[in-house]
């Protein structure tokens, strides 16, 4: 192999010092039967048979050198060679007429007169070929369906080839042809190699083309095929199965020629100098090495169809290990490419498995290890009813695929908790959590590298808030990871949902998360106005609710609202229920004071309208009504400032419009706000949207329909006057 290439070529053999699996030695067989049978002048079909990849192609090769090498006997034929390759084209016709004209076209090319009669008459064999092809499919429709035919000559005529005198059939053409080939003394070998990689259509036309078109004297055929697929292809025109065309073919094919069986010791040979060839550009450490080794060990002849298979396979291993060799175990890399090649299906359903379901998914400190036994509820049942240690993924895996259990067993074993450890995770194999996917994208760009996630977790582990913040920036160092470090961390929380026995760690966990809250991006917001900040609070908020018996996550809950903004703080508060966590009202409480600590008249707290802006209102009118009524009030000092404070109760939807104000919304307006002030105020600033108000307008007011600030207002005057001062609205209605 050149340096420069990197890949395992596919290319046949052409010599007998390329040939691993010793097929000259029957190619030179075969080259006998020809030599004994160069006086015969009879037309003789060679098949040699072999399935894709198996090296027909390289045989034939061979065999052709062979025949160049064999010398001629006084008085006999000498060989004219002739290479056709039906792949070449678009349609049948082409392929009968160009195999013709090549074949004509090698003649003239002899410089010999005699060559070029042969030439010249085997031109007008097709010719006149050509002319009764066209003469069967080209009429004049008459009256009553009749259908008139031109006859071949006339056809010939057009096409520049008039036969006059000369007797029109084929037959009489073809004896002319075999006349002229006997005074060469010659005979012509046609090399037809892998008629079945054509349609079903191609492959019948180069079999009539064979034994029918082109059956010239001293002519041999040595033709390449997978009998089973050439048969398949055919028995449709023969019969009603495969047998039956196996049995045309039988009228085909005169020698069938089966490639030779490879021996077990060529073939080992042949992988391991060809897994050896590619390693040699790979950048291999001394694990790396080792693993190449183990690869060729566990090589099996009856795991490979063929040579081209093997280096098929070898060639996706070499194309996922480049530059990924130090990230990724290369043995397990190779076993789970030849699955890909061997069972695409499988290989599918493995590389889509949600590595998070694992039975073993406990945080423990260790490596989290893939057997897909996912079904833990039915993991005893199965070991004691059925006698096996299947369920789940594991279970349907197997049953549909039970020729590859080998290989899942190889790759994803399962291993009891006694005899787990860390080797799976730092020998960096398939079957660690830590390592799953990198198999499957085979980089590391746009991905959390498994190092900083290990550090966080011992972080955590060890309580190490100095080393957990270190990671947590690496973790969102990359904007374009920031979606994947977010999944990464949600996972690492939801761990904790069902693990009571780690609450040291979970504790300093959550509680280090909230203090460096502003180390994760807060992202866009989704249809409910959450961003990544809010959802993650509120995950942790939902597992310290879901979690607490008796109240025993009531100290965590209070030291979290130390570090909680009062927004965020919502957000944690609004997933506790009272009948879960009895502490909640003194966590409504410190909204309160976190409220009354970050809202003034210059920032005052209905400025901009959100979801959680209701709730602080609702808390702050709740635990402390009068200083609550004294913000409202000392903050409403211009129009725009009410408008602001009536946009926060109609609905907003899909966080991007706001609804009508409802009378609803209206009367939970009332609860908090001192709805009289604030018609007082709208009076004093601009009395005009009072009087010019189109009561007509606003009969109607739906909450899902948009409504822009004024809006809002002129629906809040309708409601205030519809309950307060009929006479004013009978007088807008006028």
């Amino acid at each position: 192999m050149d340096k420069k290439v990197h890949f395992l070529g596919d290319n046949a053999i052409t010599n007998d010092n390329d040939d691993k699996f010793n097929f000259k030695h029957y190619a030179g067989k075969v080259q006998s039967i020809i030599q004994k049978n160069a006086d015969n002048v009879e037309p003789l079909v060679i098949g040699i048979y072999g399935k894709w990849g198996d090296g027909k192609t390289s045989f034939l090769n061979l065999l052709e050198n062979k025949i160049d090498l064999f010398e001629k006997e006084k008085e006999g034929n000498g060989l004219l060679k002739y290479h056709f390759n039906p792949w070449q084209y678009n349609n049948v016709d082409e392929v009968i007429f160009d195999f013709f004209g090549g074949l004509s076209q090698k003649m003239y090319l002899r410089n010999d007169e005699k060559w070029k009669k042969v030439g010249e008459r085997i031109s007008k064999y097709s010719r006149y070929l050509k002319s009764v092809k066209i003469s069967a499919s080209l009429g004049v429709t008459k009256n009553f369906g009749t259908k008139v035919t031109f006859e071949p000559s006339e056809i010939l005529k057009v096409l520049g080839e008039d036969l006059k005198g000369e007797e029109l059939s084929l037959e009489a053409l073809k004896q002319k042809v075999n006349i002229a080939l006997e005074e060469v003394q010659y005979k012509v070998i046609v090399f037809i190699d892998d008629i079945d990689r054509l349609d079903k259509n191609e492959i019948y036309t180069i079999l009539k083309l064979i034994k029918l078109n082109a059956n010239f004297h001293k002519f041999i055929f040595i033709v390449t095929l997978d009998a089973e697929h050439v048969a398949k292809a055919i028995n449709n025109r023969y019969g009603d199965n495969i047998e039956d065309g196996y049995l045309f073919l039988e009228k085909i094919i005169n020698i069938p020629i089966h490639l030779p069986k490879i021996e077990k010791e060529d073939l080992q040979s042949f992988f391991e100098n060809n897994l050896y060839q590619i390693s040699n550009y790979l950048d291999l450490n001394e694990r790396n090495q080792l693993e190449i080794q183990n690869i060729s060990y566990t090589f099996e002849t009856d795991l490979f169809n063929s040579p081209r298979e093997i280096k098929r396979i070898l060639n996706n291993f070499f194309i996922s290990a480049f530059g990924f060799e130090s990230e990724i175990n290369l043995t397990d890399l190779f076993w789970i490419e030849y699955l890909k090649n061997k069972n695409e299906r499988l290989y599918d359903k493995i590389k889509k498995y949600n590595r998070h379901k694992s039975s073993n998914s406990l945080f423990n400190g260790q490596s989290i290890l893939i057997d897909f036994n996912d079904d833990v509820t039915v993991v005893q049942e199965a070991k004691t009813i059925f006698k096996m240690d299947s369920c789940g993924t594991r279970l349907n895996l197997l049953n549909k695929n039970t020729e590859f259990e080998w290989i899942i067993n190889k790759l994803f074993p399962i291993i009891s908790n006694k005899d787990k450890d860390n080797s799976f995770d730092e020998n960096l194999r398939i079957n660690s959590t830590n390592h799953f996917d990198k198999y499957f994208s085979y980089h590391l760009e746009n991905k959390i590298k498994t190092i900083t996630v290990d550090k966080l977790k011992f972080a955590i582990k060890n309580s190490d808030f100095v080393q957990f913040n270190i990671e947590l920036e690496k973790l969102f160092e990359n904007e374009d990871l920031n979606y994947k470090s977010i999944f990464t961390l949600d996972s690492l929380v939801k761990s904790y949902r069902n693990d009571l026995s780690s609450k040291k760690e979970r504790d300093f966990f959550f509680l280090s998360i909230v203090e460096k809250i502003f180390l994760i991006p807060e992202g866009f917001e989704d249809m409910f106005g959450i961003n990544n900040r809010m959802r993650l609070v509120e995950l942790i908020a939902t597992i310290l609710n879901d979690t607490n018996i008796d109240d025993s996550n009531k100290e965590i809950c209070l030291k979290i609202s130390e570090s909680l903004d009062v927004f965020l703080f919502c957000h944690f508060v609004r997933k506790f229920r009272v009948e879960q966590a009895t502490f909640k009202n003194q966590l409504e409480e410190i909204i309160v004071r976190k409220a009354e600590k970050y809202f003034n008249v210059n920032k005052p707290v209905f400025i901009n309208p959100k979801t959680t802006v209701k709730m602080i209102m609702h808390y702050w009118k709740k635990y402390d009504s009068l200083n609550f009524d004294k913000h409202i009030k000392s903050s409403l000092t211009e129009i725009d400032r009410i408008k602001m404070l009536v946009r926060n109760f109609p609905g907003f939807w899909n966080n991007s419009k706001y609804g009508g104000l409802t009378e609803e919304n209206y009367k939970y307006m009332k609860e908090l706000i001192d709805v009289d002030f604030v018609f007082s105020q709208i009076k004093k600033f601009d009395n005009s949207l009072i009087s010019n108000l189109n009561i007509k307008k606003y009969t109607h007011i739906d909450e899902s329909d948009e409504s822009s600030l004024d809006e809002n207002l002129e629906q809040f005057i309708y409601w205030y006057l519809k309950e307060n001062d009929r006479k004013m609205l009978l007088l807008n209605k006028k």
